[in-house]
């Protein structure tokens, strides 16, 4: 039998004993700073930061980006980079954790399809996260104005909007995105960055962080 036990710090507290390792990105935007957390999706947190690794996060753009809701992203065009397209992972238990702001996931599409497509919530997102295929594994824990400045008003994709066709991205890659959708945000780069030690950790306000949340087995 799994006994979870999760603790909530408040937010002022350090973190005891996680090794959280951090990623930097740059976007037409602005930056980004990502937390990763291994515990939440050990293996999605893993084929993430393979891809930061393998430089796979360049010329990236946000294709969907919509109000309130999240932006998605993870279609490269380069091709000794598209064999991570098609290299699915397992789907990770289920912590039921659920989808809160500026949390990280992977857009998988069913069972154990995981593999480059990613989202970023701009809000709690209360009827996500329910399935092994969309568990959070990190959080955006600076950079909000970068995230409030994406381009949203293409709305989504389809069949659900008139924005970017992920289809044709992968057909014709981002002179697609340009040509049929100029103002269309990109990924520039990202790169793993050292987080600061466990003294060093900064105080940051609850309104913009969640606190992770620490299971033990």
């Amino acid at each position: 039998v799994m006994l979870r036990l999760i603790c909530v710090a408040l937010i002022v507290s350090v973190t005891l004993g996680f090794d959280y390792p951090r990623v930097a990105c740059s976007t037409t935007k602005g930056p980004l700073l990502i937390e990763i957390y291994k515990e939440w999706s050990p293996l999605g947190a893993e084929r993430f930061l393979d891809l930061v690794k393998d430089d796979f996060f360049t010329d990236i753009a946000f294709f969907r980006c919509v109000r309130r809701f999240l932006t998605q992203f993870g279609i490269s065009d380069v091709p000794s980079k598209k064999h991570w397209h098609r290299e699915e992972i397992p789907d990770d238990p289920n912590l039921n954790l659920g989808i809160k702001k500026n949390y990280l996931s992977f857009a998988g599409g069913g069972p154990n399809t995981r593999s480059t497509q990613l989202f970023i919530a701009f809000e709690d997102l209360d009827f996500l996260g329910k399935e092994p295929w969309e568990t959070p594994f990190g959080q955006v824990i600076e950079g909000q104005q970068t995230l409030d400045s994406l381009y949203k008003d293409y709305g989504d994709i389809p069949p659900f909007g008139k924005g970017p066709d992920q289809q044709k991205i992968h057909n014709r890659g981002n002179a697609y995105v340009r040509e049929k959708f100029p103002k269309v945000d990109f990924i520039k780069s990202c790169h793993m960055v050292e987080p600061p030690k466990v003294e060093e950790k900064p105080i940051v306000a609850q309104s913009e962080v969640h606190e992770p949340v620490r299971v033990e087995l």
